[in-house]
């Protein structure tokens, strides 16, 4: 019989109470990726994603608890924040599908145990942090109490990775200014540059297509083409103004 969230946490009925920390993954562009893909390839993908999480090696080297998946979120608990970032940088390393890139928020915090799953504000914290917005779109994300937790761990100077503040980040339903931090590695760096390239080509071609429209549409357009007995007559619209012109045969 495999081991419930509540033996993992070491919590019982009377007290269901512990802090662990919380983390959430986040597909980013998901939405875009599965219309470019179609369902069932999209399918295939989330299958090798969430198997990735899974891998034995995650589990054992990071002993953590997989709460559950929500749509294309994968939602785990560890017994501390440092464990939760390391396995949060092997798994966006390794997403179980190239195409598939995440964002990852990380909180620790009290919570409460019932039934494999875990309840608490901590909880909806985590979740917003995966939802963080930046250039780039990649990332992982902490709240300043995990931040705490991992450079009580690492101390300040990690040299694999570094902690910077976001300035002026709010989190859907909590008060504006939480101190969100976030890990700065240089593969990071290289796929949020990646992902900015690309934003920044597509953007310029949709300029160029909607400069080609608006000048396609400056084209002289008839508008009226009334037939007479001695001459045809016709009626342009040459820049926003109409202009008439004489069929050459009536001269």
């Amino acid at each position: 019989m495999s081991q419930s969230l509540q033996q993992w946490a070491g919590v019982g009925e009377g007290d269901p109470r512990t802090i662990l920390a919380v983390l959430f993954t986040d597909i980013i562009d998901s939405t875009t990726l599965a219309r470019t893909v179609g369902d069932r390839t999209m399918f295939e993908m989330l299958v090798k994603h969430f198997e990735a999480a899974r891998l034995e090696r995650f589990v054992v080297e990071f002993d953590s608890f997989e709460i559950k998946i929500i749509g294309d979120a994968y939602m785990a608990a560890f017994r501390t924040a440092d464990a939760a970032l390391q396995f949060a940088l092997s798994f966006r390393a390794d997403t179980g599908d190239p195409r598939i890139a995440i964002r990852v928020g990380i909180h620790v915090g009290p919570v409460r145990i019932k039934d494999n799953d875990i309840y608490g504000l901590m909880v909806n914290y985590a979740a917003r942090l995966s939802h963080v917005q930046v250039p780039g779109d990649e990332g992982i994300f902490l709240s300043d109490a995990a931040k705490t937790n991992i450079e009580s761990e690492y101390g300040n100077t990690q040299k694999h990775f570094r902690l910077r503040p976001l300035a002026e980040t709010t989190l859907k339903g909590f008060p504006p200014g939480e101190r969100v931090w976030q890990v700065i590695t240089p593969e990071i760096q290289k796929a949020r540059e990646k992902r900015l390239a690309a934003q920044t080509a597509l953007k310029m071609k949709a300029q160029v297509t909607s400069a080609m429209n608006q000048a396609s549409s400056s084209i002289l357009t008839p508008t009226e083409n009334p037939t007479r007995k001695f001459g045809l007559r016709r009626r342009y619209l040459v820049q926003g103004r109409p202009k008439e012109t004489i069929d050459p045969r009536k001269k």
